[in-house]
């Protein structure tokens, strides 16, 4: 074969080399960018923080020899972190050791920099990857890698690692934002309890609840009124009328049982159902609640005296053949007997 020609044969397959190299690139950049992709439609397809983490870790195991994970939320009012998601290979159920420090965490979230240190040890639990969950106006939390099964973390791992944290970001950033548009859209501005519409859609489920059972299992129902709430007003101004109504609030709260559930029904008017209860526990609950507020004061700036409040309650339980209005009428009518009686009652009918 002619010079020529041989020189030009080991261009060709110089260059066939370099196209089959680059294919394989472009296939193993194709088959990432896929694996990427499904990665952020998985982290994307849900607003519960906890479904969220563990999509979030099952795309980092699924290319990473990990032993130990963890994703942590950054709670901004506390400055402290919740745990959202745990891995650890060696059990289907992982919790984090209770000695494990997190302000550790708050310096990654300060730089804002990718943490890595090769494993020095085969101890668990080691801060070996943290990688920040933020953006430009929230710190979000970490991505934390505790244990790993191989000798380093490669560079090409890292930025995948990297690319899942801005994925993670986002997602995570977005159920905060929902859980925070849901959590008001339920609850009473001033006070910080349910309001009126949770509690309607709350009622019509305990009486589903209870019908569907078949021992007959009741619920009570408390409405609270406070007394002379308008004389309050324009004695003491509204603003000092918004501190009586958070100050009942957090009685009632310290007062009531974990289930049970309150509400503001209206100006001030709060509702409280008691699941699972009697006539008895229904009026022994009534009787403290009203004898805690009797006895609390709330201080008035513009007097500089503290002022005493009382409350009006009517109290009743649910019959099977109540509606919500009706079961809502019964309690209304043992409140109207409260206070035609002298306030500062607690009736049942």
């Amino acid at each position: 074969m002619p010079q020529d020609q041989q020189i030009d044969q080991q261009k060709i397959s110089k260059l066939k080399q370099k196209i089959s190299i680059l294919e394989s690139q472009l296939e193993e950049i194709r088959l990432q960018t896929h694996v990427l992709l499904d990665i952020a439609r998985a982290l994307n397809a849900s607003l519960d923080t906890r479904v969220i983490a563990s999509n979030i870790i099952s795309a980092i195991v699924s290319l990473i020899g990990i032993n130990q994970a963890s994703v942590c939320l950054y709670k901004e009012k506390t400055q402290d972190f919740e745990v959202i998601g745990v891995f650890d290979s060696v059990t289907l159920s992982p919790q984090i050791p209770p000695h494990l420090d997190f302000s550790f965490l708050k310096k990654i979230l300060a730089d804002g920099v990718t943490y890595y240190r090769s494993p020095q040890s085969s101890q668990d639990w080691e801060w070996v990857c943290c990688l920040p969950l933020q953006n430009a106006q929230h710190k979000i939390g970490t991505i934390n890698i505790h244990a790993i099964r191989q000798a380093e973390i490669s560079a090409e791992q890292m930025e995948f690692l990297e690319t899942v944290a801005g994925h993670a970001s986002s997602a995570l950033e977005n159920a905060l934002l929902y859980a925070i548009v849901e959590r008001e859209s339920i609850t009473d501005g001033l006070t910080g309890v349910y309001n009126h519409r949770y509690f309607q859609k709350r009622l019509k489920e305990h009486i589903s609840l209870s019908q569907r059972r078949k021992r007959l299992v009741t619920f009570g129902l408390l409405i609270v009124d406070v007394d002379n709430f308008k004389l309050c007003n324009d004695r003491y101004g509204h603003q000092f009328g918004d501190v009586v109504l958070q100050t009942i609030v957090r009685e009632l709260r310290k007062n009531l049982r974990e289930g049970d559930l309150i509400a503001r029904y209206g100006g001030e008017e709060f509702v409280i159902l008691v699941p699972e209860t009697t006539e008895k526990i229904v009026l022994l609950i009534s009787e403290k609640i009203r004898n805690v507020v009797e006895n609390t004061q709330v201080h008035c700036p513009r007097t500089n005296k503290d002022v005493s409040v009382t409350v009006s309650i009517g109290t009743t339980l649910w019959h099977p053949s109540d509606s919500p209005s009706s079961l809502i009428s019964r309690a209304d009518h043992a409140l109207y007997k409260a206070k035609k009686s002298g306030r500062n009652q607690s009736v049942f009918e």
